[in-house]
């Protein structure tokens, strides 16, 4: 599939009945959308929940490796979902389980040199993490991150294959930080042209926002833009990449700007399943200005998605009430000013109607989100998303 089909990406709502000119394709779209996006959220260590769910459902399927996993046309994600959904998107479902399994003992996440010798080894690399970056913000304005980035980076380089081809379209977030915006880079099956590549674009724009950015990843950006995804600010210092101009410039985690890109699924498809990492309702307690700093970033992504999913799911909700009265106008012999039918024609075609379904722990997952080196609670968490998939996904309803 090329991204003539990302050209007219999707978005959300399940309940009302829909018809064939409510999947029709949004204003400007080249082709019909694909049947249904897979989109896998950040939250680190926890994405081996993601990495579980996957696992059930390419043993239920009987799922062999180089086959792209149904019914999924189009894979988002961001940050370790962004990692995961490059496993998926190019059906190499083995290595994904190997990398899960041993990446505890292959101690991914490091401290820098210089943070290596903070006290309390015992306690493990997340309360080390934690004691770093407080010494770095308390006592030096220049250290950038406390985690070794260039170690992570290698890692990656070994499982991630510019040269292996994708089967399926991915596309995942990174924040310019340079320009404080969301950009989105995509792995596709082939190649587009420079005008299919602008149709995409115009729709991404039309659920993003009008800086929307849709960058191809090269060979050559490949591994430094899933890196970047996973970047999380302080902890990691940023990636420099090319920006859209060539400079250089600096990128930190996708989950700064759209920690579950549902806005970049809603334009590619129509029908959407949602993978969280963190269950409805929690209860936090902290003990440090880093925790309670963490936790208002979680807060404020949370409250950000609901927004989003929220926006999606009455765009639908109105676009196919509009298009139904429309249909039951006709029907009755009512007419309406041609003006007003060509106003009213504009607005129903901008609009992008999808079903959205989710899925997501029933409670709290028992690893930290820097707990990669903590392999009972990772491995815990990897049966819990492999258990879960027995329970499906549910439609989203925005509380109706």
């Amino acid at each position: 599939m090329s991204l003539t089909a990302l050209g007219s990406l999707v978005a959300a709502s399940p309940r009302p009945p829909a018809t064939a000119a409510a999947n029709a394709p949004a204003a400007g779209a080249a082709l019909p959308r694909v049947d249904r996006a897979l989109v896998l959220s950040g939250g680190g260590a926890r994405g081996a929940y993601q990495a579980g769910l996957i696992a059930a459902m390419v043993a239920e399927d009987s799922l062999a490796d180089g086959r792209p996993l149904a019914p999924y046309g189009l894979v988002c994600g961001t940050s370790i979902g962004a990692l995961n959904g490059y496993f998926v998107a190019t059906g190499q479902y083995r290595l994904l389980r190997h990398l899960w399994y041993s990446i505890a003992q292959q101690r991914v996440i490091r401290l820098k040199r210089e943070f290596a010798s903070i006290p309390q080894e015992q306690a493990g690399v997340g309360t080390r993490i934690w004691q770093a970056m407080r010494l770095a913000l308390g006592l030096n304005s220049r250290v950038k991150g406390v985690l070794d980035g260039a170690y992570l980076r290698r890692w990656l380089a070994q499982y991630v294959d510019p040269a292996r081809p994708v089967l399926t379209p991915f596309v995942w977030t990174v924040t310019n930080l340079t320009t404080q915006q969301p950009e989105f880079f995509a792995l596709l099956p082939e190649a587009p042209d420079a005008a299919t590549k602008a149709e995409a674009v115009r729709a991404l724009s039309a659920t993003v926002g009008s800086g929307a950015v849709l960058r191809m990843a090269t060979p050559d950006l490949l591994v430094d833009a899933l890196q970047a995804s996973a970047a999380i600010p302080v902890a990691f210092e940023p990636v420099t990449l090319p920006g859209v101009d060539g400079s250089p410039q600096q990128y930190v985690d996708g989950g700064v700007t759209a920690n579950t890109p549902v806005s970049v699924a809603r334009a590619g498809a129509k029908a959407i399943d949602v993978v969280f990492l963190d269950p409805l309702v929690e209860a936090y307690s902290y003990g440090s200005a880093i925790e309670i700093a963490s936790g208002a970033f979680g807060a404020m992504q949370k409250r950000i998605l609901e927004a989003d999913l929220r926006a999606a799911y009455f765009e639908t909700f109105g676009k196919r009430a509009i298009l139904g009265t429309n249909e039951r106008d006709r029907n009755d012999g009512a007419s309406n000013a041609d003006a007003d039918n060509e106003n009213l024609g504009r607005f129903v075609h901008s609009l992008y109607d999808v079903d959205i379904r989710t899925l997501r722990p029933q409670k709290e997952l028992p690893v930290d989100v820097i707990g990669f080196d903590d392999e009972r609670p990772l491995m815990d968490t990897y049966r819990i998303g492999y258990a879960d998939a027995r329970r499906g996904f549910t439609p989203y309803t925005a509380g109706f």
